[in-house]
């Protein structure tokens, strides 16, 4: 698979896990992601879960999945 195909696997699985989180959470959600990658709320509301553009760069995407797997397993 090409690093575009790989690239573009990632973003679908990022907006497939984004729609699983309860809509009241959001906010929540982008703190706490903010926190993580150390980065602004609204820099992550807008950036990373409007136009979906994530780094690739030391697998940001990739933790990303991993860190909306287990916020979607523990939200209430």
């Amino acid at each position: 698979m090409t690093d575009k195909a790989e690239n573009l696997e990632r973003i679908d699985n990022i907006r497939f896990l984004f729609d699983k989180i309860i809509k009241d959470n959001k906010n929540d959600f982008y703190k706490k992601v903010a926190e993580e990658f150390a980065l602004k709320s609204s820099s992550v509301r807008v950036g990373w879960f409007t136009r979906f553009d994530i780094p690739e760069r030391y697998k940001i995407q990739d933790n990303l999945i991993a860190f909306m797997q287990n916020y979607i397993v523990n939200q209430k």
